[in-house]
């Protein structure tokens, strides 16, 4: 990208920061520069991104975000975290970013409880801190962005309701269970075919587990609990892979649909193949992107809508950003997976 062109992008995210509050933050941090703009950073200003799951494909395209954005800016991009599906262990990986005393920290917040503390010590330290994918929302994190998940879950239902057309169905869900974010997106999902498919009903709700061999297994209990089911919303990949392996194994393949959530390589292929329905995909890049050039908005101190603003209590980034959810089906698969080849 060119020097006007990334200038442009840059101004154009102040712009969008500049919208309005936030939860809390310590002090206004001096503003700096290497060049002869505000958006031009320094290689040795580090921010980082960390998760739980690190590696999962969805982390992955999050990052890709981020470092975009980071390469823009000129600053220093780094990925965190743990390999484990585990609050306490994900915890101190963010806990260890702390005390590196980065420019700035993204962090997924697996429990949004257990974040609290944690995140209130990074904000205490100085330290442009906000949460994406999963909130802490009584949190001091500077913004959340993410998916809003119920909306994104009534839209699943809305996408089966007119998969069925009026037909009576029963469904069942595979997922994850017990974090925030899909808990309100089976919630949204549950909520919207009671009240505009009741038509259609929704006969379980197993947890995958963190793998596909126990999502696997989790679908097959559900397919013989249920052996009329014709239609499985695995909520997440894990899910959706043990579930196709334990529908193709009962022999249903093509008699029991899937419908899934997310844009990753395995689920485009899927939708391409046919095997898979449709996705409803959130924005894992924009959620990286943004939550970067928030992170140096916030070091930089490049977005000012009062006058000392830090000590006056005045946010100047947005609480809350929904970074949106786009349906993929075998319309417009192609043009996702030409983006994940590019």
């Amino acid at each position: 990208m060119s020097t006007r062109r990334t200038r442009f992008a840059a101004l154009i995210a102040a712009v969008g920061l500049a919208a309005a509050a936030l939860s809390g933050c310590t002090a206004a941090p001096t503003q700096e520069s290497t060049g002869d703009s505000v958006f031009q950073g320094s290689s040795s200003e580090n921010y980082y991104m960390v998760t739980f799951l690190s590696g999962f494909p969805f982390w992955k395209e999050t990052y890709r975000g981020f470092e975009d954005a980071a390469k823009q800016l000129g600053v220093t991009a780094n990925y965190a975290g743990t390999t484990e599906y585990d609050v306490n262990a994900a915890i101190s990986a963010f806990e260890q970013v702390i005390t590196m005393d980065p420019a700035g920290i993204a962090v997924t917040a697996m429990d949004a409880d257990a974040y609290v503390d944690p995140i209130n010590r990074s904000v205490d330290a100085g330290i442009a801190t906000v949460t994406f994918d999963s909130d802490a929302p009584d949190s001091r994190r500077a913004a959340f962005l993410g998916t809003g998940n119920y909306a994104a879950g009534a839209e699943v239902a809305r996408q089966v309701g007119a998969l069925y057309d009026g037909e009576s169905a029963k469904v069942g869900v595979v997922t994850l269970l017990g974090q925030t974010n899909i808990n309100d997106r089976i919630r949204g999902f549950e909520d919207t075919l009671a009240a505009e498919f009741p038509e259609i009903e929704v006969v379980d709700v197993v947890d995958s587990g963190s793998d596909e061999t126990s999502a696997s297994s989790a679908s097959a209990n559900l397919l013989k609990a249920h052996p009329d089911l014709d239609l499985v919303f695995a909520a997440q990949v894990t899910a959706q892979v043990g579930a196709l392996t334990a529908i193709e194994e009962a022999g249903k393949t093509g008699e029991v649909k899937i419908v899934t959530f997310d844009s990753d390589k395995v689920t485009l292929d899927n939708i391409a193949s046919g095997t898979v329905e449709f996705s409803v995909a959130q924005g894992p890049y924009h959620m990286g992107y943004w939550s970067m050039m928030m992170l140096y908005a916030m070091k930089h101190n490049t977005v000012s809508p009062v006058n000392d603003w830090a000590e006056n209590g005045i946010a100047p980034l947005p609480p809350l950003v929904d970074t949106g959810a786009f349906l993929i089906n075998s319309d417009n698969v192609q043009a996702y997976l030409d983006s994940v080849a590019g």
